[in-house]
């Protein structure tokens, strides 16, 4: 028999309580607990929650990203870079100081690398 993978067990539950509330909500949830300890997955309910969450704000149309910096960003700057992925963008940011400068950002499948040190490592690779 196939296992559930988080991220259908996430996507199941959205499915089914997006237009819920009340008591017919805390009964599918009462219900979906079950299902997690039946499948013996509720040591990983938190992987679940943070798949819902992605979905639910992908449903949304809400884009997350995370931007990297070698230093902390602006607030100017960060509305800059988040309204070249749309105006329904979520960031997070990190600061890694081995970046040297420029900024770093990820999406759900692509990493725009715009640092220094990657710029920097490049030009090395091409004096080689």
């Amino acid at each position: 028999m196939k296992k559930t993978t988080n991220k259908q067990l996430a996507k199941a539950l959205y499915e089914v309580t997006k237009d819920m509330k009340g008591a017919d909500l805390k009964i599918v949830l009462a219900d979906f607990v079950t299902i997690l300890a039946r499948e013996h997955k509720l040591k990983k309910a938190d992987y679940i929650i943070a798949e819902y969450i992605k979905y639910a704000k992908a449903g949304e149309g809400i884009q997350e990203i995370e931007i990297t910096s070698a230093r902390e960003l602006d607030e100017k700057t960060l509305n800059h870079i988040k309204k070249a992925f749309g105006n329904n963008t979520e960031a997070t940011v990190k600061i890694d100081e081995s970046l040297l400068g420029g900024v770093r950002v990820k999406t759900e499948d692509r990493i725009l690398d715009a640092s220094l040190k990657t710029q920097l490592l490049k030009l090395r690779n091409s004096l080689s």
